[in-house]
């Protein structure tokens, strides 16, 4: 069932750049009631700013830390009384990663803020949104993972793991609401320049295998609005990012080459 956007209440994670800033600024421009958040009050700030000089509604600034245990929880209960008591779209695009052998890096609390930030802060907000929704009687949770569920890449082991697991969760939450009138989105970007390109820091033996380029943040932000007004339940983008996840042979055989080429004697030593 299509999805009219304009006069949408939606709670954006890591809304200060890349992928969220772009998505906030076209689902503005939608007509969208936007509460955005991220750590950097000063690029939210800024990002408010730019949505306001478009001549749409400025955006609610909530500045939220979700790699703290308990943030994702207070961060729901500020956008619920920003908003009224309710929430129609949440998206769950906050995410953080992890360079690091998993034998050196272990069980610290840098590994432990990653899952924090890319799985437990996306559950918990979303089970301080539910009620409201089937209060209301419609709603839509938008979680952003990743084709790393398909494709591993060595010392990005935690980052990967975090993501899988939420898009294991993202499935397992949509039938969980099947019966309720909430609408359940994955959203699994494939190569995108952003801040998070960790595969460029690796420590290559000589140098990174060649690639298809990244997308801009402004070329995923558009299809995932499209997806939102569509009701679609999974979207990858670009379309050639879907070939590892359908084809996981295909996506083994890519992580074996690009695992082949990766330093990781040094990195575990």
């Amino acid at each position: 069932m299509a999805l009219e956007l304009d006069g949408t209440r939606i709670l954006l994670t890591g809304a200060s750049s890349g992928i969220g800033r772009a998505l906030a600024i076209q689902l503005a421009a939608q007509g969208a009631t936007l509460a955005v958040s991220a750590r950097r009050v000063e690029l939210l700030d800024s990002l408010a700013d730019r949505i306001t000089a478009d001549g749409h509604l400025r955006p609610h600034v909530l500045v939220a830390d979700l790699a703290k245990p308990g943030a994702a929880q207070y961060l729901g209960e500020r956008a619920l009384a920003a908003f009224g008591g309710s929430v129609d779209i949440l998206i769950n695009n906050a995410g953080t990663s992890l360079t690091g052998a998993q034998t050196k890096v272990s069980d610290t609390a840098a590994a432990r803020s990653v899952f924090e930030t890319n799985l437990w802060s996306p559950l918990a907000l979303t089970a301080a949104v539910v009620p409201s929704m089937r209060a209301a009687g419609h709603g839509t949770i938008a979680n952003v993972t990743s084709t790393v569920q398909a494709v591993p890449i060595p010392l990005l082991g935690y980052y990967a793991a975090s993501k899988s697991a939420l898009a294991k969760a993202t499935q397992s939450l949509r039938l969980e609401l099947a019966d309720t009138p909430i609408r359940v989105l994955e959203v699994v970007p494939g190569s995108t320049e952003t801040a998070l390109r960790d595969i460029d820091d690796l420590p290559w033996k000589t140098s990174p295998p060649r690639t298809l380029p990244p997308i801009a943040p402004e070329s995923m932000a558009a299809a995932i609005v499209k997806a939102l007004e569509r009701g679609d339940t999974r979207l990858v983008h670009p379309a050639y990012s879907r070939i590892p996840l359908e084809l996981p042979v295909f996506g083994r055989l890519v992580a074996r080459f690009a695992g082949s080429k990766v330093n990781t004697l040094d990195a575990i030593r």
